[in-house]
């Protein structure tokens, strides 16, 4: 019977999640960097930003389109493996972009494929991370995991652009020989985990082997099973473009009334400072509050912040802080989800599952700035902003008419007792046999 969170050591006292974090704050830092890098580098050398455009589009269709294929591979072989290699190849990738930025050769084709690579690569360990980090922390600290993985990645973003910029003005072959020694670190972290990491081979064995094809249709006839799951799919979709929608209307709107490229720098600054001080915040709301509250009162806190963001655009500091609060309360939003999921999917599928639900979660990301864009240029910029908080509105009404979500503490839904089986459960890492989160795509 798994421990009560009161009964198992805190984490700080786990030396394999402490690895796995250290590890992969490093590379997360390395990430920051290099992210500001390739558009100041392109631009310096092209003065296109189109050519720019291409680069960070082929880092997100890497991503995308390797996304399942990865989910698939991290159920099916090693993920300690899939993690290590992931890390080597970006590595090996970003050392070799370094190299030719250092002897005056910037070939705009090179940076193009290595954004491409490192897409489907991101998703490769976005893939193994999760079911990685289900066998290194016990289910009782799940939460707090996710809190303190929350914590790790928006410190990493406050803390990456500015260090970016100043590595870069020294030389601009020094951010991608950065990053590419940040991955040693993670890939290190992965090496020395001491504890199996999945997947076991008695809970993928069947009687013929599978093709990936069945693979991938397992995974979502137990998406389609679970009322949940079915709900997240959805609403991260729409959540995600809605809040992607008002970052970009957020620049749009404070230039539009006159703000200059510095106060917009600070005042994303400001936003980020806030998720910050969220995502710390986050271990101790998810363990002093329910889940349903959790969802319901963040949920309608997004709606006061953007139609705050609506009313005080003309302000920038102001606007930037109720952008921020909005951010502030996401976090807890966010780790209440994850950890639900964690909790939800078993370990044999969950490579599958859990890329299937974040590939949909980005799947409607490039639709927001289109119709802000055009909604802002036809109108104003305060109409899409008002439309947005409508959406955010929208969405914080369908949590109170979704029956699965009025059970969200329950730990189960009507019909879906058969699809977590005690023995597929995540096991709590013990002494003897304890075996990074993933980098966003680049």
């Amino acid at each position: 019977m798994p421990r009560s969170e009161s009964e198992t050591p805190p984490l700080w006292r786990n030396r394999d999640y402490n690895l796995w974090w250290g590890g992969s704050a490093v590379s997360q830092l390395g990430s920051g960097v290099s992210q500001l890098a390739y558009p100041l580098l392109i631009l310096g050398v092209t003065a296109s930003a189109s050519s720019a455009g291409i680069v960070a589009a082929c880092a997100d269709i890497g991503y995308l389109g390797a996304s399942i294929p990865a989910g698939v591979a991290a159920d099916r072989v090693s993920r300690r493996a899939l993690l290590i290699v992931s890390s080597v190849v970006q590595l090996v990738f970003m050392a070799a972009v370094g190299l030719a930025v250092a002897g005056g050769h910037v070939w705009l084709p090179q940076i193009a494929v290595t954004a491409l690579v490192q897409g489907v690569m991101s998703a490769m360990h976005q893939a193994a991370t999760t079911p990685a980090l289900r066998r290194i922390v016990p289910p009782a600290q799940l939460k707090v995991a996710f809190a303190r993985e929350q914590a790790r990645d928006m410190g990493t973003q406050l803390a990456g652009s500015p260090l970016g910029g100043l590595l870069f003005g020294l030389a601009r072959w020094i951010p991608f020989a950065f990053d590419a020694v940040s991955y040693l670190f993670v890939t290190l972290a992965a090496l020395f985990i001491r504890g199996p990491l999945g997947p076991d081979r008695a809970e993928g064995k069947t009687a013929e082997p599978t093709s990936v094809r069945q693979d991938v249709g397992e995974g979502l006839r137990f998406l389609r099973r679970d009322s949940f799951l079915r709900f997240l799919l959805l609403w991260a979709a729409l959540s995600n473009c809605t809040l992607a929608g008002l970052a970009f209307m957020f620049v749009v709107a404070l230039r539009q009334h006159g703000a200059s490229a510095s106060v917009i720098g600070t005042s994303e600054s400001i936003v980020m400072a806030c998720g910050l001080l969220g995502a710390l915040a986050a271990g101790r709301i998810v363990r002093r509050v329910s889940g349903f509250q959790i969802v319901v009162t963040m949920s309608w806190l997004m709606v006061a912040g953007t139609l705050g963001i609506a009313a005080l655009v003309a302000r920038p500091w102001p606007a930037a802080l109720c952008f921020g609060g909005l951010v502030f309360f996401m976090t807890p939003l966010n780790v209440t989800f994850q950890a639900r999921m964690a909790a939800t999917v078993p370990d044999r599928i969950a490579g599958r599952v859990m890329t299937t639900t974040s590939t949909a979660a980005q799947s409607l990301k490039w639709l927001a700035p289109l119709v802000c864009g055009a909604l802002a240029d036809r109108f104003s910029p305060t109409a899409p902003i008002l439309g947005l908080a409508a959406m955010f509105a929208l969405l914080a009404v369908a949590i109170h008419l979704t029956p699965a979500l009025r059970r969200f503490d329950d730990g189960s839904h009507p019909g879906d007792a058969d699809l977590v089986a005690p023995d597929t459960a995540p096991k709590p890492a013990t002494p003897e046999t304890t075996g990074r989160d993933a980098e966003p795509a680049r």
